[in-house]
């Protein structure tokens, strides 16, 4: 958020979406490695299609956030449950590409019948992609709390209109970038897939983890604290 401060533009909330968004969308993750690869096997237009699709999905997603930002954060139990099911779902992932390191059973999009069309493909990993919903949150909370967007005018539909342009441009970015890296080099990148794939959910999951503990002592030390509050009040 210290980041958010000096970069965010104040009034120019089309900017702020497409900086924030930007951001989250240029680092290495799974997604993105996946748009990279169907770059490689399937082109531009392909890619273009699946970035679409998590587009899409993040359109709803920022709405939906945008009215019940404050309520959502607010739901310990229901938070608690998307972080179980979020290490579960990275650990289960991770499992399986680790048990095909070493293997001729390179993962390839080509198994994957969804592959022939990427815009469902978007969709249906963004729909997995419930970490976005508290991370969407908490930044919602903080522009509205810090007063860089106002949720009783238009800028909410500037600002989500500029998140998923951000999205679109970074995703592509990334992809471009691999692909040239990959081309230069001559990697075949379907022979890393298995360990990159292993290592990223593996490495996901433990944030996840670390995050989820992190939670979990700092909601305790609040509640000693109000505890403790009373007793000296």
């Amino acid at each position: 958020m210290k980041i958010l401060d000096k970069i965010a533009p104040k009034k120019n909330p089309l900017l702020l979406g497409i900086l924030i968004s930007l951001m989250g969308a240029l680092p290495l993750g799974y997604i993105n490695v996946i748009s990279l690869q169907i770059l490689l096997e399937q082109g531009n237009w392909a890619t273009i299609s699946f970035i679409s699709g998590i587009v899409f999905i993040e359109f709803f997603v920022l709405k939906a956030v945008s009215f019940g930002a404050k309520w959502l954060v607010e739901q310990k139990k229901l938070l608690l449950f998307i972080d179980v099911f979020t290490i579960v779902f990275f650990t289960g992932i991770a499992i399986y590409f680790i048990t095909n390191i070493g293997n001729d059973k390179n993962f390839s999009l080509s198994q994957l019948k969804l592959a022939q069309f990427p815009f469902i493909l978007g969709l249906l990993l963004n729909s997995l992609n419930f970490i976005q919903w508290p991370y969407w949150s908490g930044i919602y909370i903080y522009l509205f709390r810090t007063e860089k967007l106002d949720p009783k005018c238009n800028n909410n539909s500037l600002f989500i209109m500029g998140a998923m342009m951000g999205t679109l441009a970074g995703m592509l970015i990334f992809a471009h970038t691999g692909k040239y890296f990959l081309v230069e080099n001559k990697i075949e990148m379907s022979k890393y897939l298995n360990p990159i794939f292993a290592t990223l959910f593996l490495g996901l999951a433990g944030i996840q983890i670390g995050k989820l503990f992190w939670k979990q002592k700092k909601q305790k030390f609040q509640k000693l604290a109000k505890l403790y509050a009373k007793k000296n009040s």
